[in-house]
């Protein structure tokens, strides 16, 4: 910390400015985010309007680039996602490790108990906002509003319910059939509707070849050779980041006997 000198020859400290953001300069969070609609299951999606808006009111905004990753270091601040897909792995762990996270989540919410906090490394599925909210405001905001208390217990349990369903469900198998089935998670999780009747397909967006390699720790042939098949047998279509299932039954079966993700 620089100093500077007073006309009565004392000195004394001069405040030191905050580094820019890597990703852009830090603007002030808009209010607007907290009339948005968040999965029922999330952190925000459990929360009330009034409650997200005193949390944005506390908290400095940020966005990571679809593609771009970046280390979140938890010792002093909490993560909310307010837009966008991400995946968070723990510092140190490998891609069988690899967490999504969308809109209204808390990154790395195992931390936020934890004295001495966390690291994690976030990857943009999609160009992604969130906040940051030092520990102490929101652990103090937790013990003045018991409703939020109970939205963040509620949304921690989804969460843990979702990585053991990937767990169980998707990550074990030939690598053909782990991509199949993180296509139908993914499909049943984030999927888009493109058509109705006989002809309804489902649109994942944001999600490249290698993401899907990474979610699932397969390697990126594997996964080319899989979806080269699979446009052969015209039952998916793929464009950049965006993969079209036009058969979803087709699919499905590939996966074998996996049931439908349920939040």
């Amino acid at each position: 910390m620089s100093s500077a000198r007073r006309e009565d020859g004392l000195l004394v400290p001069r405040p030191r400015q905050r580094p820019p953001d890597p990703d852009g300069a830090p603007a002030a969070p808009s209010l607007l985010y907290s009339h948005h609609r968040y999965p029922p299951h999330s952190f925000f999606g459990l929360l009330d309007e009034t409650h997200r808006e005193a949390l944005l009111r506390r908290a400095s905004l940020s966005r990571l680039k679809k593609g771009n990753s970046k280390n979140l270091y938890f010792e002093t601040s909490m993560g909310i996602i307010l837009f966008g897909i991400l995946r968070e792995t723990p510092y140190m762990g490998g891609s069988i490790n690899t967490r999504l996270r969308t809109a209204g989540d808390i990154v790395e919410s195992s931390t936020v108990f934890d004295r001495t906090g966390g690291n994690v490394s976030v990857h943009g599925v999609q160009s992604t906002t969130l906040i940051a909210i030092t520990r102490h405001a929101f652990t103090t905001f937790l013990d003045n509003h018991p409703a939020a208390m109970t939205a963040l217990a509620r949304s921690m349990a989804q969460r843990e319910k979702l990585d053991l369903y990937l767990d169980v469900h998707v990550r074990h198998g030939t690598a053909p059939t782990r991509i199949a089935r993180y296509l139908c998670f993914l499909a049943d999780f984030l999927g888009e509707d493109t058509g109705n009747g006989p002809h309804r397909g489902l649109r994942i967006s944001g999600f490249s070849q290698t993401d899907i390699a990474d979610g699932i720790g397969a390697s990126r042939a594997s996964v080319e050779n899989f979806f080269r098949e699979q446009r052969l047998a015209g039952r998916v279509t793929t464009a950049y980041r965006v993969i079209d299932i036009l058969d979803p039954g087709g699919l499905r079966a590939q996966a074998g006997n996996m049931p439908v993700w349920q939040h």
